[in-house]
């Protein structure tokens, strides 16, 4: 399966700086289906890393109900999820799942539908309290336990053969569990083992935004009448180094993107994800100003 990550795809979405991945705007795809890759794993432990306050302050952002109704209303990304657990049965029956990140349980429930024969739900947010709730009430609890914690803190007796997760996030990279799926990966998952989704390819594009930018830094110019031009370079500083997540149309696309990044979830290591670096030129299609941070060559 390929994932394509491309847009914010809710209004939702727009403009949401630095609040935890996963919601309407991670920029979903379709699955494009390939020949299944064989997971050749090797008998190693991975290293369990330090849970961070960081961590503790994204956890807890997940617990709220906002973030997960968000992401459940976005129904080209759930439907396209359902999808591909049900286009895929023939591998996920009678098998074993581990959902990380489970939030709600969703996608471990589908799976459960699907006929897996045991699904681990892990999710180290409160919300995974929630998410047992629900697979009691859908009578889903002797196929699905739902584990509160870390992946990488839990125990489980045995290994899996399917592991699902949306661990995608802003621009692909941006506060993605994709580390999280490495460390279930090299210690869970079978040998010719499955992961969902399996690939995924990361896009750029200059893009002109003449409004955003007046909004977020001609603003500056003239406050109530006071002249707050001072504001302006930590202004551009803001806006060029903070993520901002937008729906933006077809007319502010300068150029046709270019491939920056490839991800195979089935090689993929920690140490790829420690710096992203592409070489790249533009020929622009449209008439338009392209503003870049100044440390950006």
């Amino acid at each position: 399966m390929m994932l394509g990550n491309g847009y914010a795809s809710s209004p939702a979405s727009r403009r949401r700086r630095g609040r935890p991945r996963g919601g309407g705007g991670s920029g979903y795809g379709f699955w494009q289906p390939q020949s299944l890759h064989h997971h050749q794993q090797q008998e190693i432990s991975p290293v369990v890393p330090p849970c961070t306050e960081f961590d503790m302050a994204y956890f807890r952002a997940y617990s709220h109900i906002g973030v997960h109704e968000e992401m459940l209303k976005d129904r080209v990304r759930t439907e396209t999820y359902r999808a591909a657990i049900m286009r895929y049965q023939h591998l996920i029956s009678d098998k074993v799942v581990l959902d990380v990140g489970c939030g709600t349980g969703i996608l471990a429930i589908f799976c459960a539908f699907a006929g897996a024969r045991r699904v681990y739900a892990v999710d180290a947010s409160e919300i995974a309290v929630q998410a047992s709730e629900v697979v009691k009430e859908n009578n889903l609890s002797d196929k699905v336990t739902v584990l509160l914690g870390r992946v990488e803190d839990v125990s489980i007796d045995e290994k899996v053969d399917v592991i699902v997760s949306e661990w995608m996030g802003y621009i692909l990279l941006y506060e993605s569990m994709l580390p999280s799926i490495i460390f279930a990966r090299d210690k869970w998952l079978k040998p010719g083992g499955l992961i969902l989704p399996s690939h995924a390819s990361l896009y750029m594009a200059p893009v002109t935004h003449a409004d955003r930018y007046r909004e977020s830094i001609d603003f500056w110019r003239d406050v109530y009448g006071i002249n707050m031009s001072a504001m302006l370079p930590l202004a551009k500083q803001c806006a060029f180094e903070e993520p901002c997540i937008e729906t933006i149309s077809g007319e502010n696309v300068l150029t046709w993107p270019i491939l920056v990044k490839e991800v195979d979830c089935y090689t993929v290591t920690i140490q790829e994800l420690e710096s992203v670096t592409a070489k790249f030129s533009f020929s622009s299609m449209l008439r338009g100003t392209c503003r870049t941070s100044s440390k950006f060559p």
